[in-house]
């Protein structure tokens, strides 16, 4: 496989670019995105009021429940959040080339695709974790104890990189850049090369941050707080899509002009 020598991605010019790019395309976004965003926050409300509020905390038969109903739950928020960020990466990469049109809400291949490269992305992150854990218990015996500390994130952190490698395939398949699951995870790893830590950086860490702070603040005692991040999960969820949208424009091989593009950047 030939290795390419990308350019080193700048992070803050990327993160401000995501602020602009977002607003700029706000309209184009609204249009695509305003039927997935309005039952996304609906299933999101609900699941918050009314799902179960944990995997495992009674008997065995009531944790069955439980967890049947969460999957229930997670399972339309997931079916949406695929449509959401397929279209988003469309209006973002493509912008109004070709006059985009968008149905209220629909799937095709390329969501189907998307799913196909989330499994894999998910098991190449599991298999990696597993791994590392095993070979890191035969070397430390202590690690145990290290992993249930406050410490213990920084062993995600090797599994997290091998995985972050292939997130720039999910751009390249809903913006038709990539035939296929395959060519795309291959692209993602081929153009991520010298920049991993700084795509994991972007595309992991920033928004785990703003989950995580979305999470505390939904623990706060006020009227509302859980409508209100319910909602702010659904409306920052476009910025961190450009991120990654703009990620994969600064690194793919062949890099037409997009609409406004110049603007972006």
């Amino acid at each position: 496989m030939q290795v390419v020598s990308s350019p080193r991605l700048p992070l803050a010019k990327i993160v401000a670019g995501a602020l602009i790019l977002s607003w700029e395309r706000r309209y184009a976004l609204l249009n695509a995105l305003w039927l997935p965003l309005l039952l996304g926050i609906a299933f999101s409300i609900s699941e918050s009021i009314w799902g179960p509020s944990s995997w495992e905390s009674g008997t065995t038969e009531e944790n069955a429940q439980r967890q049947s109903s969460l999957l229930l739950w997670t399972l339309p928020l997931f079916v949406l959040t695929v449509v959401f960020a397929v279209r988003s990466y469309r209006v973002y990469l493509l912008g109004s080339e070709g006059r985009q049109t968008f149905a209220p809400i629909s799937w095709g291949l390329r969501e189907t695709r998307f799913i196909f490269a989330i499994a894999g992305v998910a098991f190449i992150f599991a298999s990696a974790l597993f791994m590392f854990s095993g070979l890191t218990a035969l070397v430390w015996p202590g690690v145990g104890e290290f992993a249930g500390s406050r410490y213990g994130l920084a062993l995600v952190l090797p599994p997290a990189y091998l995985a972050g490698r292939f997130l720039l395939a999910f751009p390249a398949l809903a913006s038709d850049g990539a035939e296929d699951v395959l060519q795309a995870l291959t692209q993602s790893w081929r153009i991520t090369n010298r920049n991993g830590w700084r795509v994991v950086m972007l595309c992991v860490i920033v928004p785990g941050v703003v989950a995580w702070a979305l999470e505390q603040l939904s623990h706060l005692s006020l009227p509302g707080i859980t409508v209100f991040t319910s909602i702010a999960v659904w409306l920052v969820m476009p910025v961190e899509l450009a991120l990654v949208a703009l990620a994969y424009v600064t690194l793919r091989e062949d890099k037409p002009v997009a609409p406004d593009e110049e603007e972006i950047t």
